[in-house]
């Protein structure tokens, strides 16, 4: 083989490695393009979502004034059940979740504040909340 023969195989040996260097550059353009789509798409379902909830917000009437009523100091002795045969604790966690506080829900489940507010502190630093 002379000078030019090996020359013209390092260019086309060059040439193949350029376009599947490109060609997979391309697919992975794509497939992060796919990724960012399915993002977007869910992203623009929460914001749908979360402006139905707001529209619902702003249609209901307004809660008639609450008048304060004394607290009492004493523990209830039957907390009431949320679910049959769940747990103080289990009853704070599902409270929890629906955005009351540690307070409330100390009394609404018949626990001590500080037995709510460690429930609360496990509940929002647990990786399942």
């Amino acid at each position: 083989m002379t000078m030019t023969n090996y020359l013209l195989f390092f260019i086309v040996v060059l040439q193949s490695v350029a376009l599947f260097w490109l060609w997979r550059r391309l697919d992975m353009m794509a497939s992060e393009r796919r990724v960012e789509a399915t993002t977007f798409d869910q992203m623009q379902r929460q914001i749908s979502a979360l402006q139905r909830n707001l529209q619902q917000l702003q249609q209901a009437p307004p809660p008639a004034p609450a008048v304060a009523a004394p607290r009492v100091v004493s523990r209830p002795q039957q907390p009431q059940a949320l679910t049959e045969g769940a747990t103080p604790y289990n009853q704070a966690i599902e409270l929890f979740k629906r955005g009351f506080n540690a307070a409330d829900v100390a009394e609404h489940c018949g626990i001590s504040r500080s037995e709510a507010e460690l429930i609360l502190s496990l509940y929002r630093n647990s990786p399942t909340a």
